[in-house]
């Protein structure tokens, strides 16, 4: 019975935000060039992940090195100028934009998130966190250190749930929790879901999420591979 209780208010919550989530915006491309080598920064309509489709200058664009991205928008610099491809995140696997989907899943992401809080002690190891060839220097947000990469498992002990999450080199996220599928990204050294933004902390064996603007949102993964 304690349980049936726990799963209908996590149902309601999740619910309530699927009703306040905006329609979602569709995937979006934006064309963004550095004029006399000089630094510029395009704004995009809503965080995602962004890939270059089609390089527009002479100059060679090198992410990290002379463009990149966050939650407010893509700069250039040095010459570089090409066509970026925004992905808005609001959608399943196959593409097809559906708020109410995203709304659930972020919402179970957060639920499970707080049912399986864990405490603890981050190892911190900031000296090493860059130790590769791939990272460009300090404006290089999109990098993903080595020890983010690769399949993680967390457990929530309280429905025994096992959520998998799995982190690509180039920054893409895909988990599971039971039979959900979201998707998100990493992009400065943060979980990005959606709307909802999670700190990723270093562990011995894996690291700790914890929601930024909620920091008892905590949840402890575990490296598989």
């Amino acid at each position: 019975m304690h349980l049936t209780r726990r799963f209908i208010s996590l149902f309601s919550a999740t619910a309530m935000s699927i009703m306040v989530v905006p329609m979602a915006l569709a995937d979006e491309n934006v064309t963004c060039k550095s004029h006399d080598y000089k630094y510029t920064h395009c704004s995009i309509q809503s965080a995602g992940y962004v890939t270059l489709r089609e390089q527009l200058s002479k100059t060679h664009c090198v992410q990290g090195r002379n463009w990149d991205y966050d939650r407010r928008g893509i700069w250039v610099d040095d010459g570089c100028g090409a066509k970026f491809h925004v992905e808005n995140n609001q959608h399943s696997d196959d593409h097809h934009s559906n708020s109410s989907n995203a709304a659930a899943a972020a919402g179970v992401v957060i639920g499970a998130a707080i049912l399986g809080a864990l405490i603890s002690n981050s190892n911190h190891d900031d000296k090493y966190k860059y130790n590769d060839d791939n990272y460009q220097g300090s404006r290089h947000t999109s990098y993903v250190p080595g020890w983010m990469v690769g399949k993680f498992r967390g457990y929530n002990p309280d429905y025994g749930a096992d959520v998998v999450m799995k982190i690509s080199s180039d920054g893409r996220v895909k988990a599971h929790i039971d039979d959900q599928k979201i998707t998100g990204w990493i992009n400065d050294e943060r979980l990005h879901v959606g709307n909802t933004v999670f700190d990723i902390d270093r562990t011995n064996h894996g690291f700790v999420t914890s929601q930024v603007g909620d920091r008892h949102n905590e949840v402890r993964y575990h490296r598989v591979n």
